[in-house]
């Protein structure tokens, strides 16, 4: 017998696009949730036209969208917005990334919802929050990094601020909101009532640089950008190999002793200017010991560093490329990512999103196409197969038979 899936008694409705509303769906779905994913008939969601496309499917929606059923339905035509009314009632959860407000005026908004499914989890994730001025921005997550002030930490100092290369804030808000989900079903047990949660991107931008924000509220005085010199602890950093990179990441004064002694530099450790972290983060101290440990650093290999490193307990790593990481063999081997068929594209590789749980099972699905799940998913809420018909000659709906 196959094992249970945790979230498989759970069903989800999700109108959502781009990455935030879609990675809730697909972390929710690879706990075993079914999700429909709700897209419009001839466009379908805009991440399918973003990034690389693939025998005309798109990596990026590929990434945001496995486990899930693709429902293409034009929300905005009566018989389509009808449809969409009948799987509420029947739904766990909701989950929505448009601007606030833009669902109420389709008569989906959390007040409008609950009266059809009274014990809904009405999930809303948009980039400023529902509340306060900014609530009607557009944004997305290179305007909330600008806005958060992630922008400005991430460079060096002098530098011209910096986008982070993941896109870091949908990202936070998608693991939030679906967090959010789980503990509501929890919640919904407790009160036997509709739960309506708030996400959004600006409130995780906020508390990725929370630590910074306290430092600057207290002390009155901003906090520069310091690249890769973190000025909590040293060091802390990257230092170039004889063949590469490798970080070292001391995090206490008897790791520091340790690193000392594993590389064989007394002189350090019996310095005063480097006795405790304290000392050593002050920025001409850093400087100077930065500045010694590549002398030491650059006559061995990464490997070789970071297995002696490993070994005295010093925490460290290589820096690698995303080469790199597939092919190490000690990665893969954890299935932290496997290669997944798709029908169209073939073999794609399938990152996990979630944690494992033991004695459980996690789905693993390719990206559903565009209106794969139209009829069958309509068949389920007794519409017949010429009604079905009907309705995607006229544009209505988009069964997968039309997109091919």
């Amino acid at each position: 017998m196959k094992p249970a899936a945790p979230l498989d008694d759970v069903s989800v409705l999700e109108i959502g696009t781009a990455i935030a509303g879609p990675l809730c769906g697909a972390i929710l779905a690879e706990m075993g949730a079914k999700v429909i994913k709700v897209e419009h008939p001839t466009r379908g969601d805009d991440a399918r036209h973003f990034g690389k496309i693939v025998k005309g499917e798109s990596l990026y929606f590929f990434n945001y969208n496995r486990n899930k059923l693709s429902l293409a339905v034009d929300i905005k035509k009566k018989e389509g917005l009808a449809i969409v009314k009948k799987l509420i009632r029947e739904v766990d959860v909701l989950i929505e990334n448009y601007r606030p407000g833009t669902l109420s005026k389709l008569g989906l908004s959390y007040e409008q919802v609950k009266h059809l499914n009274k014990r809904i989890i009405y999930c809303s994730i948009s980039g400023f929050g529902s509340r306060g001025f900014y609530r009607d921005y557009k944004g997305y997550d290179v305007v909330v990094q600008a806005m958060s002030g992630l922008m400005w930490m991430n460079r060096e100092p002098g530098a011209e601020p910096m986008r982070l290369p993941a896109p870091l804030t949908d990202i936070l808000a998608a693991y939030s909101a679906a967090a959010a989900v789980c503990a509501a079903l929890h919640l919904r047990e407790r009160l036997k009532k509709a739960v309506k949660i708030d996400a959004s991107l600006l409130q995780m931008g906020l508390a990725a640089v929370s630590q910074w924000l306290v430092d600057t509220w207290v002390t009155k005085e901003e906090v520069k950008p310091f690249g890769n010199k973190y000025p909590a602890l040293a060091p802390y950093e990257p230092f170039r190999t004889k063949d590469g990179w490798i970080v070292v990441a001391v995090g206490n004064d008897e790791q520091w002793l340790s690193l000392c002694r594993a590389t064989g530099r007394s002189d350090l450790m019996e310095d005063m200017r480097f006795r405790t972290n304290q000392d050593r983060i002050k920025p001409h101290n850093r400087s100077y010991l930065a500045a010694e440990l590549q002398k030491t650093l650059g006559e061995r290999t990464s490997k070789e560093w970071v297995t002696l490193f490993q070994e005295e307990g010093i925490p460290a790593g290589p820096v690698y490329s995303l080469t790199d990481v597939l092919n190490d063999e000690n990665l893969s081997s954890l299935g932290l990512f496997s290669p997944t068929r798709h029908p169209t594209i073939g073999e794609v590789l399938a990152v996990r999103l979630t944690a494992f749980f033991q004695g459980f099972t996690t789905h693993q699905r390719p990206a559903p196409r565009l209106g794969e799940h139209t009829e069958n998913i309509l068949k389920e809420l007794g519409y017949s197969r010429r009604k079905i018909q009907e309705l995607a000659d006229r544009g209505v709906v988009k069964t997968f038979s039309e997109t091919t």
